[in-house]
């Protein structure tokens, strides 16, 4: 069975805060992605082990295998929503 570059592959298991988190890596890399699983938690919380897996196209798993691995290699805090307020001199 030849492999077609739109079948899809997983390229993570984990918790859902691990999947999510790499979905933000994939998503920063324009990498199309679907979170699959993460609706299990909300009954089984992590009573299931990898329940929540990540999938990507054939043709984009090097490039969001190497997406993660940057990422593992160097972890960086995620931006935050809002700037923090301006700070006020005190008299």
């Amino acid at each position: 069975m030849s492999q077609d570059a739109n079948d899809v592959v997983k390229v993570f298991s984990g918790t859902l805060l691990e999947a999510e988190l790499y979905q933000n890596v994939l998503n920063e890399a324009g990498i199309e992605n679907k979170l699959v699983g993460g609706e299990l938690t909300a009954g089984f919380g992590s009573a299931i082990p990898g329940s929540v897996e990540l999938w990507v196209h054939q043709r984009d798993l090097e490039k969001a295998t190497a997406a993660i691995r940057r990422y593992e290699e160097n972890p960086r805090e995620p931006a935050p929503k809002f700037p923090p307020p301006p700070r006020d001199p005190k008299p």
